[in-house]
């Protein structure tokens, strides 16, 4: 239902003298499940829909907002939700995104700003699909071809996926336990494993992933020979990484520590995947987007720069930091290493190597990893690589 939460309350509120803002939450909620119901749900016939609802709200708020919802329901259920309804995207592109889009109004117009209606319109319709379930593999030989042919083996389906990434891409409603279990791998997007990618070769580099649970970027430094070494501030979330670890016969030392004041000694290599608003993985936390707001992104701005700072004393002379984020905004990504670079010039940006995994050419930005869900069909993601002179 989150999914189009937008599409669902703009249809309600044609029919609501005060807005659907004027009801308490409550309420709400049901009128946005009958309607779901009504439009979304075939397995669920009109009539029961309306009065399940009905029943529900005279139970939380009484007769007379339950007599309000049948009426509000039934015309619903008379006129439609056909795309018709809604505002035209020629005439009115944002209010189109907005309402038929699912998306929130502050979020769209940042976004119209910087790519323009047409390209906004691609990201949420990616955006209002399911996203695809996929398995990064660990380095050991398997590659993606063998990796599909030895989970068709046991009557798994499945096919490779994008360049550069080593994963493979599940059937819809494949158990993910199952697979897992058929093959070394950890559930992972494309765009996830893409960053450990732009981390370039790092067999027998000492790292350290400053914010590392829930472990799909830790395991996958691992995979390819580094001597990572996982930390993160929260002990429950960072045991999610040791489970993994113990699943996969992996020895990964782990610290729970904040990444502003980090207790090691300077290492070749440093991942910040850092805290983010997440505004690139709204296909698979289709509830992210109504709970962000527009100061969420300096907040996660200056805690990203407060993280950087802590990053920067961990580095070793000639060693990388690698910054990345799961954000679509410019604030989190390329502004965050702009500051910080302009704070520290004995760092340099560094463009990707040549040599190992890479990810595809759609996936770049000249120096920069930015995978933009709809052009990659993958969650977004963003990473940068700095290296200490």
């Amino acid at each position: 239902m989150v999914r189009f939460r937008g599409r669902l309350d703009y249809l309600l509120d044609l029919h609501l003298r005060d807005g659907l803002g004027s009801l308490r939450s409550g309420v709400t909620n049901l009128l946005r499940m009958g309607a779901y119901q009504l439009f979304h749900m075939g397995s669920v016939p009109g009539y029961a829909a309306v009065s399940e609802t009905v029943d529900q709200v005279q139970a939380l708020a009484g007769k007379g907002l339950a007599g309000m919802t049948n009426g509000v329901l039934r015309s619903l259920g008379r006129e439609g939700a056909d795309e018709a309804r809604f505002p035209s995207f020629d005439e009115d592109p944002r209010g189109y995104l907005t309402s038929w889009g699912s998306h929130p109004r502050w979020l769209i117009d940042r976004w119209v700003e910087r790519w323009g209606p047409d390209e906004v319109r691609r990201l949420v319709e990616f955006n209002n699909t399911i996203p695809g379930l996929y398995l990064r593999l660990m380095a050991g030989g398997e590659t993606t071809s063998s990796a599909v042919s030895r989970l068709a083996g046991v009557g798994i389906e499945a096919r490779p996926g994008p360049p550069g990434s080593r994963t493979v891409r599940l059937e819809a409603g494949t158990d993910p336990l199952r697979a897992l279990g058929a093959l070394p791998s950890i559930v992972q997007d494309p765009a996830a494993a893409w960053v450990v990618a732009h981390a370039g070769p790092v067999s027998g580099l000492e790292a350290a992933d400053l914010c590392a649970a829930p472990g799909g970027k830790t395991m996958g430094l691992w995979s390819e020979g580094a001597r990572v070494v996982a930390l993160d501030r929260s002990a429950p979330r960072l045991a999610r990484v040791g489970e993994t670890s113990r699943r996969l016969r992996a020895r990964i030392p782990s610290v729970v520590a904040a990444a502003e004041s980090v207790p090691l000694r300077p290492r070749d290599l440093i991942l910040v995947d850092a805290p983010c608003t997440g505004t690139g993985t709204l296909a698979r936390h289709p509830d992210a987007r109504w709970r962000l707001g527009p100061g969420d992104i300096e907040v996660m701005a200056r805690v990203q720069d407060r993280i950087l700072e802590g990053a920067a004393t961990a580095v070793r002379s000639g060693g990388l930091l690698l910054y990345s984020t799961c954000s679509l905004e410019p604030e989190e990504n390329e502004d965050r290493v702009e500051v910080f670079l302009r704070e520290h010039p004995e760092f340099i940006l560094e463009e990707a190597p040549d040599s190992g995994e890479r990810p595809p050419g759609d996936a770049m930005d000249g120096a920069f990893l930015r995978a933009l869900p709809h052009r990659t069909e993958t969650d977004g993601a963003f990473a940068a690589r700095l290296r200490r002179r």
